[in-house]
């Protein structure tokens, strides 16, 4: 700021000393007087050739002057072009008639004197102005630069900072500079940035062990899980009371739901963590056949028809897919299931599809997202997790999944690459 103070004083010393230098010029008398000697010289030369003016002989410096007859017109002019005698004495010009041998032959009327006073007058004012413009415009383009270079340039840094800490990149470093207007809060900005980053890493970090520690729970809980599953088919087998076979069927299912859920759960963490791996290799279709009769516990799969190709995906992650669409399928619908396919370009299409109500059409387009429950789920054991374990899962694997109601069910639509 004090070189804008500066630069403002600079603009007025010069505006005053230019006001000062006109007032003095102003007040000046203009010294001018009319050279006789040169006046003589002319009226003899004249005198002496009056027939023939151009023969004069005069010296360079002779001056401005003019020769007019005694009809008062002009027969002669040296820089001096008034056309009449009147002319030239009404600008009170020095004047002396040409005698020979007492006869009056014109007059002499030497330029007025004065106007190269006035001239040189001029020359001194435009200088004055001259150098007043050339300073008031090294001042405005000393300005500009200082401007340009402490204010705008800084503050237009500043705005594409922002605007990159708006998008969240905060590795941008701020250009510091305590030269410029913006010095003091550029470097608290930049400060700011900093325990922006920390934050966020400290978020992250934090996210990352939560969710660590969610995928070592759910795993620690498949083991007691499994054993309790193990135990109930072991007890499903010596046990021949009807009443205790019902209680350890119930036991059974209730486990296998518990383990259903905490594998979406550990499942959902591990890609969040980047741990749940996707191997693209090629599949046979009739591959794909086998995986949806291994998934359909309750064989409620009346109808299985796919087309005879070799699709892209990964074999485990694809099983596990299957056997999330088909528990939802028994979950919600509870009726049996039509599995179908096209070729569309260079795709195969695989339609899974159920009897049941279907979904909302209103919520359909978010059933994908992670723990999204519809309504009329209240009752119904789940987290939320299968279909956002199912899409992520066809995303990695170069493929798809889509949703759609039909008037007599509900179609699950998997895209598989062929390879």
């Amino acid at each position: 700021m004090k070189k804008i103070k500066h630069i403002f004083i600079s603009m007025a010393a010069v505006t005053i000393i230019a006001i000062a230098g006109i007032i003095v010029l102003n007040g000046r008398q203009l010294e001018y007087s009319n050279d006789i000697v040169a006046l003589n010289r002319i009226t003899i030369e004249a005198g002496e050739n009056f027939e023939h003016l151009e023969d004069m002989k005069l010296q360079a410096d002779i001056g401005a002057f003019a020769i007019y007859d005694l009809k008062g017109k002009l027969v002669y002019s040296h820089g001096y072009n008034a056309s009449t005698i009147v002319e030239a004495m009404k600008e009170a010009n020095a004047m002396q008639n040409i005698i020979l041998d007492n006869v009056i032959l014109g007059t002499v009327v030497l330029a007025p004197a004065y106007m190269e006073a006035v001239h040189h007058f001029r020359t001194e004012i435009v200088i004055i102005l001259g150098c007043v413009l050339a300073a008031m415009w090294g001042i405005a383009a000393a300005a500009a630069f200082y401007i340009n270079r402490s204010i705008i340039r800084p503050f237009e840094e500043m705005k594409a900072f922002a605007k990159e800490i708006a998008v969240g990149n905060l590795e941008m470093d701020l250009k510091m500079d305590k030269k410029n207007v913006f010095g003091v809060f550029t470097e608290s900005f930049d400060i700011m940035r900093t325990e922006l980053k920390h934050a966020r890493e400290k978020a992250e970090k934090t996210e990352k062990s939560k969710m660590e520690l969610i995928a070592s729970i759910s795993h620690d809980i498949k083991t007691p899980i499994t054993s309790i599953m193990v135990i109930c088919e072991f007890l499903n087998v010596v046990i021949k009371d009807e009443d205790q076979l019902a209680k350890i069927l119930s036991i059974s299912s209730k486990a296998e739901q518990i383990n259903l859920m905490t594998a979406d759960l550990l499942n959902s963490q591990l890609g969040e963590l980047g741990e749940l791996k996707v191997t693209i290799t090629s599949i046979l279709s009739s591959d794909i056949s086998k995986m949806f009769q291994v998934a359909d516990s309750q064989k409620k799969i009346v109808e299985c028809k796919l087309e005879h190709c070799i699709v892209k995906a990964d074999k485990v992650r694809l099983q596990q897919v299957i056997n999330n669409l088909i528990d939802n399928s028994y979950k919600y619908a509870d009726t049996s299931i039509r599995i179908g396919s096209i070729i569309a370009g260079s795709r195969l299409l695989i339609s899974i599809k159920d009897m049941g109500n279907g979904v909302a059409e209103e919520e359909i387009h978010k059933i994908k997202e992670k723990y999204y429950r519809g309504k009329g789920t209240e009752n119904k054991l789940g987290s939320g997790l299968g279909l956002y374990i199912v899409n992520d899962l066809m995303n990695k694997m170069e493929g798809g999944v889509s949703f759609r109601n039909e008037e007599d069910g509900f179609v699950v639509e998997l895209e598989l690459e062929l390879a």
